[in-house]
């Protein structure tokens, strides 16, 4: 009996010490920065910030709360002065101002154990901060709603006020239902699927079948707010992209904004984005074989890009474009993404081979296949054909705000007048987008 008493207190005494064990940082000091650290957590804090022992303590004492959750994985933090504005792609770079945020808290979550959706972040900091539960009838909200968890969701302006308290309650009583079911550990590395959540969303009578057509989006990318731009950037470096949007064009209205102002069409124009590359890619397998054998570490193997959406853009290019030498597509127009994809996929891709399509003498190779590809290819190209032919009644009336001259005007209707012509002349009925597309 003494010896079943004294297994039972070293187990309770091993499993308190587990829960209670402090985090130890070993303290250096050069280049203007002091640093704390062991294998698993680096906090830099520069010379230039005020009170730096307070701040280390007050980080440390966070971390703490986090670590006996779960064993912090891997977290660097960088606090000086020039951090105004937070940087939170790779680590936490921010001022001490940012320390005092909720943000920072759900932050330092999200990168203590590389998760990524913030419906799982919103969850977790809930249960570690012990956060007391708002009374928010979330199951009749989503009785009259679509349910998603996509990281946009839980921001203003692309979701209403009451979406994101809603979103927000549901994500907390779903990581505690999940927790409760012993899933932990599948939170903590971003294992969650479909599947795992759909007695919860049974019992409460969610409807998951817009959740099930967006499920490509989750435990993939990361979505947040830093200052005045938005940011969904994917966890992949490889065949990845970031995407980067000024909200105060959004706030504003602005027409060309107006196709991304919403949750729902972020989630759609991404998914959009991801069947059109993939499109392209098996459409050049298929049409150029031999190349694809040749050069398919290439194709497959594609660096992050940058999507700039913008509103107002000096690049003088209509719709979107390319910019030379960078990572980065400009886009005002969704539409064109799949040709500007292709520029991105064959210039900087194969230029890191010594294969240039893109000099002055070969542009007009690089624009064929561009042109080729998304005609053939891209959901957006039938998007344009739809809003040509169906939307636009007077592309003249259409285009006379854009700022153009009269005799700019007569070409374009010209022209359309021209590619009508054609159709009719060769017996394709103008009705028929599936025809004309084909054709």
């Amino acid at each position: 009996m003494r010896k079943i008493l004294l297994l039972i207190l070293i187990v309770l005494l091993i499993g308190c010490s587990k829960k209670n064990e402090q985090i130890l940082l070993f303290e250096a000091g050069s280049g203007g920065y002091t640093t704390y650290q062991n294998d698993n957590i680096k906090i830099k804090i520069s010379d230039n910030i005020d009170e730096k022992e307070s701040v280390y303590t007050y980080i440390l004492n966070e971390l703490q709360k986090i670590n006996e959750f779960s064993p912090i994985e891997n977290l660097e933090i960088q606090i000086s002065k020039q951090y105004i504005v937070p940087n939170i792609d790779e680590g936490i770079k921010c001022d001490a101002k940012f320390l005092e945020t909720e943000e920072f808290k759900k932050e330092l979550i999200r990168k203590s154990y590389g998760i990524y959706d913030n419906w799982i972040s919103e969850g977790l900091y809930a249960k570690i901060y012990e956060i007391e539960k708002k009374e928010v009838d979330y199951t009749t909200y989503y009785a009259n709603n679509e349910f998603s968890l996509f990281g946009a969701r839980f921001f203003e302006p692309f979701a209403t006020k009451e979406e994101v308290e809603n979103v927000q309650a549901a994500s907390r009583d779903l990581v505690k239902y999940l927790l409760e079911n012993n899933k932990k550990e599948e939170i903590i590395k971003n294992n969650i699927s479909i599947s795992d959540i759909e007695e919860w969303t049974k019992e409460r009578g969610i409807d998951l079948s817009y959740q099930n057509e967006i499920q490509s989006l989750m435990n993939r990318m990361e979505v947040y707010r830093v200052a005045d731009k938005f940011i969904i950037n994917t966890r992949e470096e490889i065949n990845g992209f970031k995407i980067d949007i000024s909200i105060a064009e959004v706030k504003a209205q602005y027409s060309t904004a107006l196709q991304y102002d919403t949750a729902e069409k972020i989630e759609e124009i991404i998914l959009r984005f991801d069947r059109d590359t993939l499109a392209i890619k098996n459409g050049i397998e298929g049409e150029a074989p031999k190349f694809y054998t040749e050069y398919k570490e290439i194709l497959n193997n594609v660096p992050k890009v940058k999507y700039i959406f913008n509103s107002n853009d000096d690049g003088g290019a209509y719709g979107g474009y390319l910019k030379l030498g960078s990572d980065e597509i400009h886009l005002m127009d969704m539409s064109v993404h799949a040709h500007e994809y292709c520029h991105f996929l064959f210039d900087n891709s194969f230029k890191e081979k010594g294969i240039d399509i893109s000099s002055p003498l070969s542009l007009w190779i690089d624009e064929g296949i561009a042109n080729y590809l998304d005609v053939v290819y891209s959901e957006a190209y039938i998007k344009n054909i739809e809003y040509g032919f169906y939307v636009i009644s007077d592309i003249t009336e259409h285009l006379e705000g854009q700022g153009l001259t009269g005799s700019q005007l007569e070409a374009i209707q010209e022209l359309n007048y021209h590619e009508l012509s054609i159709l009719v002349e060769n017996n394709i009925d103008i009705y028929n987008i599936d025809e004309i597309v084909k054709e």
